[in-house]
């Protein structure tokens, strides 16, 4: 079995770029990651049973049918932001990190909910995975992970954490889109949900938005200061679409992977095309929705979005 170094888990609030970071990523040669296919396999307790070369082969055909023709649960969740041809697609891996994860009305997960099983089983996931992809590293994301920190340090102690923090004002603009894009209103809780979520649901729905961002961010600060100084890596949103080549290279020498590998490949014409973002959060939001925002000026300032 491979040896497991160093796995790198990106973190952040919905919303906030970590689809596109993880797109990026996964396209160094170092990386495995998760597929929708692997997804479902390493979801049930009989993966282990499976040689990872042989899904690999069954992955490589189900990538090049046309997408109406492959099972719904083979599909996504996908971010298509970043594509590349012939690279296989991208999932969050929900089938697997929530095996272990207690039931509860939130996604949040610590160190006492590590067993044993959940050790053995999650250690010997990301190995099948770097047989899979027959690479050294693995790298994986869902921002759900964000509030499952000390849960993944006890399970992989020399694990990395790659926090992508973007402007809140956007990201609460993105989530209440995401909603109506979902549900067809704002008024529909979407994406992960922190502990204390319920307790916002009577407030308007860009409070509640905005509430998520800054809880999000307050955990993983928390949790970030009781990790090893070199386990969290902070960029923000900005910074990686305004200079993605400088972003990435400082990015991927600080997870100890040459920048080469990538940013002197084909790869690198797919940095080229990121855009800055556009602060849409200004036309999006009503001036009493940007006023009811001041309750996150301070997590704004203290993360540099506001002079």
């Amino acid at each position: 079995m491979p040896t497991i170094n160093r796995p790198v888990f990106i973190i952040g609030c919905p919303r906030s770029g970590t689809g596109l970071l993880h797109n990026l990523m996964r396209l160094h040669p170092d990386f495995a990651w998760i597929t929708p296919l692997t997804n479902w396999i390493c979801g049930k307790s009989w993966f282990r049973s499976v040689p990872p070369h042989l899904a690999h082969v069954a992955d490589e055909v189900l990538h090049h049918l046309p997408p109406f023709v492959r099972p719904r649960f083979l599909r996504g969740p996908y971010d298509g932001s970043v594509q590349a041809a012939g690279v296989l697609p991208t999932h969050e891996g929900h089938s697997i990190w929530n095996r272990f994860c207690p039931r509860r009305p939130h996604h949040a997960c610590r160190s006492d909910a590590v067993s044993p099983p959940a050790r053995s089983v999650l250690r010997d996931v990301v190995r099948w995975h770097l047989r899979y992809h027959r690479r050294p590293r693995f790298v994986t994301k869902t921002p759900r992970n964000a509030l499952r920190m000390p849960f993944f340090q006890a399970i992989f102690p020399d694990v990395q954490f790659i926090h992508l923090v973007r402007d809140g004002r956007a990201v609460a603009a993105s989530i209440l889109k995401m909603r109506r894009k979902m549900y067809g209103t704002v008024h529909h809780w979407w994406g992960a949900r922190p502990p204390g979520w319920q307790d916002v649901q009577a407030d308007p729905p860009i409070i509640q938005a905005a509430w998520m961002w800054s809880s999000f961010l307050e955990t993983i600060d928390q949790d970030a200061a009781r990790l090893p100084h070199d386990s969290v890596y902070t960029l923000r949103y900005e910074q990686l679409t305004r200079r993605p080549r400088e972003t990435m290279r400082a990015l991927f020498q600080a997870v100890g992977v040459a920048p080469e590998r990538f940013l002197h490949s084909e790869y690198d014409a797919v940095v080229s095309k990121i855009r800055p973002p556009h602060e849409g959060w200004r036309e999006q939001l009503t001036d009493t929705q940007k006023s009811l925002l001041s309750t996150i000026r301070p997590k704004l300032r203290a993360y540099g979005y506001l002079e």
